[in-house]
């Protein structure tokens, strides 16, 4: 498999575009380009990018309630998947929370997500409970829960 270059930073005002097509591309009921334009705007130190000549190709961003940090959204388009750019961005999410003196972080998954979860996993995050019906079309979610007491692993390049 031939890995293509790619950069992670911060998301700028002219990602809005890539984001939210990288968002219609991964998931079944996208975010609303409105919100993920606020979440670029009032988060924009915890929302990192993927790109590729240009072009986004990923994303992830968190928020923080005061100790708790909250992983909102990781997505990388299905055409660049298994190059490790998952891995790096929720790995820059991670850093900036610990960073931001953040004790846990949790985020919810669907509970028919085997590949995400397994992502997850990986990453150091455990299943912690459940949200019956989370997904507007029903679906129940898994919310996953990982201390900071430990750096990230970006030793696992398949995400």
């Amino acid at each position: 498999m031939t890995r293509l270059p790619y950069a992670i930073g911060e998301v700028r005002g002219s990602d809005a575009a890539g984001v939210y097509e990288v968002e219609r591309r991964c998931f079944p009921d996208p975010y609303p380009p409105a919100l993920l334009e606020d979440l670029m705007r009032t988060q924009r130190d915890r929302f990192f990018v993927a790109s590729n000549a240009g072009e986004v190709v990923g994303y992830a961003v968190a928020t923080t309630t005061g100790r708790d940090g909250h992983i909102v959204s990781v997505a990388v388009d299905p055409d660049h998947r298994r190059q490790g750019i998952g891995t790096r961005l929720l790995s820059a999410t991670i850093r900036r929370l610990i960073e931001d003196g953040v004790g846990q972080i949790h985020l919810e998954v669907r509970k028919s997500n085997g590949t995400a979860i397994a992502f997850y996993e990986r990453m150091g995050f455990r299943i912690r409970s459940e949200i019956k019906r989370y997904y507007s079309d029903g679906e129940d979610a898994w919310v996953l829960v990982r201390s900071t007491e430990r750096a990230p692993t970006t030793v696992d390049e398949g995400g």
